[in-house]
C-alpha cells in the first residue's frame, strides 16, 4: 500500500474543516516527502477547499511507502512549538500597521 493510499483510507475518519462533510472521497496529492514526513494537499470533494497536511509516520510505514517526492527534498526543520504559535498570535492580534512594522520591531528588540 502506498502512502497516498494509506492517507486516503484514513481520511474517511475525518471531516472537512470548512463544510463538515466526510473526507472519504477527498483528493490527496503529494507535495513533498522527507524521510518519514509527508506534506500532502487534501481537496474536499464537496466544497473544493484545499488544505495542506503534514504527517509523520513510524519508520516501518516510511519504508513501505513507494511514492517519490515531486519536488526536491529540503532539510527538515524543527516543528513549530505551541508556545511559538501563541507568541505569533499575540503579536498579530493587536497589530494595526503593516507586517513589516512588526518585523522591524522584533529585529530592534533582538539588538
Amino acid at each position: 500500500m502506498s502512502i497516498l493510499d494509506f492517507i486516503k483510507d484514513r481520511a474517511r475518519h475525518y471531516n472537512c474543516p470548512v463544510c463538515g462533510h466526510g473526507l472519504e472521497r477527498c483528493d490527496v496529492r503529494m507535495l513533498q516527502q522527507a524521510g518519514n514526513r509527508y506534506t500532502v494537499q487534501v481537496t474536499c470533494q464537496t466544497c473544493q477547499v484545499q488544505f495542506v497536511v503534514i504527517l509523520e509516520t513510524q519508520e516501518e510505514m516510511a519504508e513501505e511507502a513507494v511514492e517519490t517526492s515531486p519536488s526536491p527534498v529540503t532539510p527538515e526543520a524543527e516543528p513549530i512549538a505551541a508556545d511559538e504559535l501563541l507568541d505569533v498570535h499575540l503579536a498579530l492580534r493587536d497589530l494595526t500597521g503593516p507586517l513589516t512594522d512588526l518585523i522591524r520591531q522584533t529585529s530592534a528588540d533582538r539588538r
